[in-house]
């Protein structure tokens, strides 16, 4: 089954806020953010991260034939001229009535063919919490290799959660070819 993919707009920051808002709470280890901040942040409030793919600063949205929002990712590039050439993926979420039919995997191929289209960028970087192996090996189909393990990197109800730091190197990168 296929899905819309496109670009999130700033008309699309209420269908983003509620699907943030329930994945914060349903899966409150795989995130940094928490629910309760969340759910107090105004839905307007998200729009500035809607950029254009072009850009590398950008989200991609999945929509079902009833144009409802059912995952998303998003791609920031960074900010600091010598950390141009690398942007984060941020924020892959997919509602939990919508998982395991595909949705991550086609919004992950997305950005990393938008992203392979930005000129200087030649990394993608994010971390993922290590113990949910069914999103590391979607990373690592996609091409992502893990190079580092922060211990305990958010703590959610007392438990410690450690966060696989994960590469995945564009065709412009110099390192392709070496």
């Amino acid at each position: 089954m296929t899905w819309l993919i496109r670009p999130l707009t700033a008309a699309d920051v209420h269908p983003y806020k509620s699907l943030r808002d329930e994945s914060l709470y349903c899966a409150p280890e795989a995130f940094t953010a928490d629910h309760a901040a969340s759910v107090k942040r105004p839905a307007n409030a998200y729009a500035p991260r809607f950029g254009a793919p072009a850009s590398g600063h950008f989200f991609l949205g999945a929509f079902n034939a009833a144009s409802q929002l059912l995952g998303c990712v998003g791609c920031e590039r960074e900010l600091l001229p010598q950390q141009r050439h690398s942007a984060r993926l941020v924020s892959m979420m997919v509602a939990p009535a919508a998982q395991r039919r595909g949705i991550g995997q086609q919004l992950l191929a997305a950005c990393i063919h938008h992203a392979a289209q930005v000129p200087g960028l030649e990394q993608l970087t994010l971390t993922v919490t290590a113990a949910n192996q069914h999103v590391v090996r979607l990373y690592e189909r996609a091409g992502f290799r893990a190079w580092g393990l922060l211990p305990r990197a958010i703590v959610v109800r007392g438990v410690g959660y450690d966060k696989l730091h994960m590469v995945r190197l564009l065709p412009s990168s110099p390192l392709i070819s070496a």
